[in-house]
């Protein structure tokens, strides 16, 4: 089926109320153009300087997060998963995430989380666990505007660790005895939390869907496609690669077949239920939110790819909303009841199609 273009995203603006609420200031969509010569359906997002509100609340960081070039404004909710041991000289990039709460709750795969012990660098497995090194660095980057030398605004990037993390599945025991135990994941989705935003501002939440993508549906996605690991100084952990952008890339397809029992019959390698489509997806696109409904809702994450290749796998973000995110002092608890219970700042949204 040929895509619906142009391509759009409808992008909330999230605001901390005097009382403390979080709450809609304004929905505004960005549209995702490409350059005349480019593919319409995979890249490198760029675009206008977009105001999101006629109305800024008077905060000044506030008004500094809601204008900005199109991308600017969607990396402040779509976010590129880094880790990095103090020390080395480059910042690993791994993967993508997508901001979900005002109060800093992520969506990605659960193999991005994964990294730092499957490649051996920032964790080991204790028991059941993995444990994390006390030198590894490990969250997101987000972007915001500073002022630089002469009152100038300069692009500059926080670091928000990640501080609480939840993927679903168990240790599978090898038959081979020289082969180690190996993850296997219910779902690829996995859940992060990264602190609040500085000086009580709102992280900039995208809109989660509850409900299925449909075959035929256009879908696309947003990541980091092969960011280079950034190069850093050693002793200060500044970055010092001049040349260093994060570029959003944007790609386009269309769904192919979904698999909504693949947890129980296993139909195709992605764990869990999931999906297919016919998009380019490269490297550390894996956690990208995919979009449905015309780009209005986040339906699933990018779980894995073909190089070269024009057909992906998502993972299915409806049926992981129920799954458990328990901790020692905190039962019950899941992305639907943080959305039903309306204090994370997350958006319900409701409508046909949605």
């Amino acid at each position: 089926m040929a895509i619906e273009f142009p391509l759009q995203i409808l992008k909330s603006v999230w605001v901390n109320r005097p009382d403390g609420r979080w709450s809609i200031d304004n929905v505004k969509g960005l549209t995702l153009a490409s350059k005349a010569e480019d593919d319409q359906r995979y890249f490198l997002l760029q675009g206008n300087v977009e105001v999101l509100t006629n109305n800024p609340n008077g905060r000044f960081n506030d008004v500094l997060s809601l204008f900005g070039t199109t991308e600017f404004l969607m990396q402040q909710s779509i976010v590129p998963v880094v880790a990095w041991l103090e020390g080395e000289s480059a910042i690993r990039c791994i993967g993508t995430a997508s901001i979900i709460s005002c109060t800093g709750y992520l969506i990605t795969a659960a193999h991005v989380l994964l990294d730092p012990l499957e490649a051996g660098y920032g964790a080991v497995r204790v028991g059941r666990v993995v444990q994390h090194r006390d030198q590894l660095n490990f969250g997101v980057f987000i972007p915001y505007w500073m002022q630089g030398r002469g009152g100038y605004l300069q692009k500059a990037f926080r670091f928000f660790p990640f501080e609480k993390m939840w993927a679903w599945g168990d240790w599978k025991q090898s038959p081979l005895l020289y082969d180690d135990d190996r993850w296997e994941h219910l779902t690829d989705v996995a859940v992060c939390k990264i602190p609040q935003m500085p000086g009580g501002q709102a992280h900039q939440p995208l809109n989660m869907s509850l409900n299925a993508f449909t075959p035929g549906e256009d879908a696309y996605a947003l990541g980091y496609a092969e960011m280079p690991d950034i190069e850093i100084n050693p002793a200060t952990g500044r970055i010092v690669d001049d040349d260093f952008r994060l570029n959003l890339f944007v790609t386009a397809g269309n769904i192919l077949q979904t698999f909504p029992q693949n947890h129980i019959v296993k139909e195709v390698s992605t764990p869990g239920p999931c999906f297919d489509l016919n998009a380019r997806v490269p490297g550390k696109m894996s956690g990208a939110p995919i979009f449905g409904a015309r780009g209005a809702v986040i339906r699933g994450v990018v779980s894995r790819s073909f190089s070269g290749e024009e057909h992906a796998y998502g993972s299915m973000l409806g049926p992981a909303m129920d799954l458990p995110m328990d901790e020692p002092e905190v039962q019950g608890r899941s992305l639907r009841s943080l959305l039903r219970e309306g204090n994370e700042g997350m958006a319900q949204v409701h409508g046909a199609g949605l």
